[in-house]
């Protein structure tokens, strides 16, 4: 598929622009408060000054006065004014470019992460973690049992089931931790500086609150799921993000096979082979 290639408009060198192309709207303000206020004076000149020493001369001197001091205000309140819609349009425009991100990173049905953003944010931690020869960790998640409950409840009641899944993914996330959905009914989490026994704890201890709850109740219809967790990491199983993640998909195939043992680690059978 051939990319086709939009041409910019050539721009402009900085000699080339006339001088006075552009002027700043400051100097266009100030400008104009400058002609402003020579015409008062000019007005102050013309009507006052043929009267001076009179009493007309003090009153009209008084009503110039107050004309500039009422022009001033106005000016002033202007420039507030101006100054408060452009800070709102600025924090407008920080927002819609939050949200746009958000949309762009986000999963729309669970808000947890979506998977491009999980394998960019792994590419991310892995660097960093080879930099400061620290442990890494993730953990592969499959709900088991989803087909069933589509069939039996409808596919409404299925996404309501993986979006409080998500919920209950995300509260029992630490705030380093990066929780996504990758796909279907499969979910993931990146856990930094965690090591292989500290990864495995955390994924048991995500099963045992996954066990005593109810992740959608909805009239007379409570649904409790069960899942498969597999565990890799860095440095103890792999070294590459699509290494790791292989190794935990594996992981979590075991576990399912064998659903009543506690979570193995990638790699924990091959090295009891080998110590034997």
């Amino acid at each position: 598929m051939s990319e086709s290639k939009t041409e910019t408009p050539p721009q402009a060198s900085l000699g080339s622009e006339r001088p006075g192309a552009f002027i700043s709207p400051n100097r266009n303000a100030w400008l104009m408060r400058c002609l402003g206020a020579a015409l008062l004076i000019a007005g102050w000149t013309y009507f006052t000054l043929p009267h001076f020493g009179s009493s007309r001369f003090f009153l009209d001197t008084l009503v110039f006065t107050a004309l500039g001091a009422y022009f001033f205000f106005v000016a002033y309140n202007a420039r507030r004014d101006t100054m408060s819609l452009e800070k709102r349009l600025r924090l407008g425009l920080i927002m819609r470019n939050m949200e746009l991100e958000s949309m762009a990173t986000r999963d729309d049905l669970t808000h947890l992460f979506n998977r491009r953003h999980l394998f960019e944010r792994f590419e991310r931690e892995l660097e960093t973690a080879r930099g400061f020869h620290r442990p890494l960790s993730v953990l592969v998640i499959d709900l088991n049992g989803m087909k069933a409950i589509n069939d039996s409840h409808g596919n409404r009641v299925g996404d309501k089931v993986l979006a409080g899944f998500g919920r209950f993914l995300a509260e029992q996330a630490r705030a380093s931790d990066v929780p996504a959905r990758i796909g279907g009914d499969e979910f993931a989490v990146i856990l930094p500086d965690t090591a292989e026994q500290a990864a495995r704890s955390a994924a048991n201890r995500l099963l045992q609150a996954l066990d005593k709850t109810a992740v959608f109740e909805e009239n007379d219809i409570t649904v409790k799921v069960t899942a498969s967790v597999g565990v890799s990491g860095y440095p103890w199983a792999a070294d590459t993000v699509d290494d790791i993640m292989h190794l935990a998909d594996e992981s979590m195939y075991d576990h399912k096979r064998g659903q009543r043992a506690p979570v193995a680690a990638a790699g924990s059978a091959a090295s009891s082979d080998r110590s034997g």
